[in-house]
């Protein structure tokens, strides 16, 4: 979704915990895709130096997920790739896509209790000053579609600061008005969602986003 991302990647020398074709789990992040008989796979090339982009899709009516319209406390994620961040708490920060949840969790009960503070609001209401706590929190982010999930565990970079390597988020209120799934330019055909998409530079590196 433009203005609300996650993306994981991996250094080449970087341990790596993996069943090599479904999940991948690193110190600073996590994924896992799953297609299934519906997905569709559109290649496409992605900001030069002969990079592709591949981008997994479902079918509209196929993907849609919660559309939460306000911070929502989920409960444990007990989907969560790594057994020990299956008793934290899931918190939707519900940004109103139709087809991405876009999560924050933590096992901090001092920080459950902040969140709860702004349960049934927007996340950029201004009375509550979540979004900016958020930052300073340092929570695990946790982007969900139909497809699979990025779980980031690295800090988010502080205004200013410049965006660490590896696995991160980026959220901008100003983009999300847009209300845009995907970017312009982006060749997916009428009627379909790009769940995930995995970019690649030659055959080594790999990263995908959600």
């Amino acid at each position: 979704m433009v203005g609300a991302i996650a993306e994981f990647l991996r250094a080449d020398r970087e341990a790596l915990d993996t069943d090599g074709t479904t999940y991948a789990i690193t110190e600073r992040g996590a994924m896992r895709i799953v297609v299934n008989r519906a997905t569709r796979a559109i290649t496409y090339p992605s900001g030069g130096n002969g990079q592709q982009a591949i981008a997994l899709c479902l079918p509209e009516t196929a993907c849609t997920m919660h559309g939460r319209r306000t911070i929502t406390e989920i409960g444990p994620d007990l989907a969560a790739l790594r057994e020990n961040d299956r008793a934290a708490t899931l918190f939707d920060l519900g940004l109103r896509s139709p087809f991405f949840d876009f999560h924050i969790r933590t096992s901090d009960q001092g920080q459950v209790r902040r969140l709860r503070e702004g349960a049934g609001q927007s996340l950029f209401d201004p009375g509550h000053g979540l979004l900016q706590d958020i930052a300073a929190m340092n929570l695990h982010r946790v982007f969900v579609s139909k497809l699979g999930r990025i779980e980031v565990y690295q800090p988010i970079a502080r205004p200013g600061d410049r965006t660490p390597e590896g696995p991160h988020t980026h959220l901008l209120p100003s983009l999300l008005a847009n209300r845009r799934v995907f970017e312009e330019g982006t060749p997916i055909p009428p009627g379909w969602i790009p769940c995930a998409t995995c970019y690649c530079v030659g055959t080594a590196n790999l990263a995908a986003r959600h």
